[in-house]
């Protein structure tokens, strides 16, 4: 009786469970599902998505083209071989010239027929001939090459308008947007890949703009000049390295910098930058300490002013800290690099630098930067504990040998392994000019400026006639 008294009980509870259930509920208002999306609304979303990289690939293939080049090469010639050397070739004939070939991709940028492409694909190239996607092959000459960004513009003589590209604005750009990357890897039809922007700023050791876009869209051999584009189909860099054992990491030349690039080529065949003159480094925690910089402080360090320079017309000295130019601020000594280029030469631009604990402005007129000018980046410098070296007084011979005419300073003769101005890497050779603020013109100077300084010690450095900051712990 008493089972049967707690099945009834259990049955009654599950029939007004299921009542409630069926009855009582009522939808859910709160905000927070409100909006839910239905869970064949949402597949439908992605499937409309998705279909998005399909319809911009079938739009935007017919802007992309091939590019094959075919150069010829010099070949090996007795007179060429040293003599030492000669008598291994003896009873071989001499190689004489031959062909090389190569491909690459490029972005119609113009519909009377201007295409973008790497400087890499097409440099030393005797012929060039440019496939568009239809099939339609057009011999294409070189406008102008710049190879500071790895970039190249070509025309070729259309008898029709081509379909153009559009460009868009790579400062719009966030990490994590949607790329896609279309070009002709390894000589195939144009292929298209898909993926995300990874980073922005890169510096890859490719020059000195470096300014890369980071993306995980497959940029393979063959790739190289192609356009990255975004969801709107516009051109947003021109993909143009790819890491080695990367897994999968591409760069591209942001879209930005590759109009200013490509306009000055139209325009003049070259690239004009501008030109301050000044040395600099970056300025790194250490050397920021050593120099008693205060931590906000950000821009590029002067190493060495050139004589009779923009800057040293203004009055640019060794040891400022650049902050801006024109009043757009520069954190690190590529921005300022960049800035200073883009500027116009023979036009007016104004320096915020900080000195002696303050800011102050200063004025000059760019220059047209040289083709080999002797200073324009210094080499970073290293940083380490006890000094380790020996130095003696720069004499006229040393200078002589060490092809200098400045005899301010002390010569490093000798660097003790292992210890601090090793690691900070000082070598024999290199011309200590200031320790800290103080100059120095002999070895009693030298030594006297060390003993008076506490903390880390920043040596300025002369060395194959580059200057640059290395510091010292102390």
């Amino acid at each position: 009786m008493k089972k049967r008294a707690i099945w009834i009980l259990f049955l009654l509870t599950l029939l007004l469970s299921v009542g409630f259930l069926r009855f009582g509920a009522v939808p859910d208002k709160s905000p927070g599902t409100a909006g839910a999306v239905p869970v064949a609304d949402a597949q439908e979303q992605i499937r409309r998505e998705l279909g998005t990289f399909a319809r911009l690939a079938k739009e935007l293939k017919p802007s992309v083209v091939n590019i094959s080049v075919r150069t010829r090469l010099q070949g090996l010639s007795r007179p060429d071989v040293p003599p030492e050397l000669r008598h291994f070739f003896e009873g071989f004939p001499e190689s004489g010239p031959r062909e090389s070939s190569g491909q690459g991709s490029g972005v119609i940028i113009s519909a009377d027929g201007e295409v973008l492409t790497n400087n890499h694909v097409v440099a030393g190239a005797q012929e060039i001939v440019v496939t568009l996607h239809d099939g339609t092959e057009h011999d294409a000459r070189v406008i102008g090459t710049d190879p500071k960004t790895d970039l190249a513009l070509l025309r070729v003589q259309p008898s029709t308008p081509l379909p153009a590209a559009r460009l868009g604005d790579s400062d719009d750009l966030e990490v994590g947007d949607w790329v896609m990357a279309i070009g002709n890897p390894f000589g195939l039809e144009a292929t298209v890949t898909v993926g995300v922007l990874s980073g922005k700023g890169r510096v890859i050791g490719a020059g000195p703009y470096d300014d890369f876009l980071q993306t995980d869209a497959s940029i393979n051999p063959g790739n190289s000049g192609g356009p990255l584009f975004n969801t709107a189909g516009e051109v947003i860099g021109i993909n143009t390295a790819i890491v080695p054992g990367g897994q999968g990491i591409g760069f591209a030349i942001p879209i930005n910098m590759a109009r200013e690039v490509a306009s000055q080529l139209k325009n003049g065949g070259q690239v004009v930058r501008g030109f301050i003159g000044v040395g600099i480094q970056e300025l790194d925690p250490k050397l920021r300490a050593a120099l008693g910089l205060p931590s906000n402080v950000e821009g590029a360090l002067v190493a060495s002013v050139i004589p009779g320079g923009p800057a040293a017309a203004a009055g640019v000295q060794v040891q400022d800290v650049i902050t801006a130019v024109n009043g757009t601020p520069v954190k690190s000594d590529r921005e300022l690099l960049r800035e200073v280029a883009r500027t116009p030469v023979d036009s007016q631009a104004r320096l915020t630098v900080y000195r002696g604990g303050g800011s102050r402005t200063l004025d000059l007129t760019v220059a047209r930067r040289p083709d080999e000018d002797p200073v324009s980046r210094s080499p970073a410098g290293g940083s380490q504990r006890e000094l380790g070296l020996r130095v003696e007084d720069l004499t006229p011979a040393l200078a002589r040998r060490l092809e200098t005419d400045n005899l301010a300073g002390v010569v490093v003769v000798d660097v003790a392994p292992g210890t601090s101005a090793a690691r900070a890497g000082l070598r024999p050779g290199d011309i200590v000019r200031r320790v800290g603020p103080k100059s120095v013109e002999s070895v009693h100077d030298f030594q006297k400026a060390v003993e008076q300084s506490a903390g880390n010690l920043a040596l300025l450095v002369d060395r194959g006639g580059s200057q640059l900051f290395v510091v010292i712990d102390g």
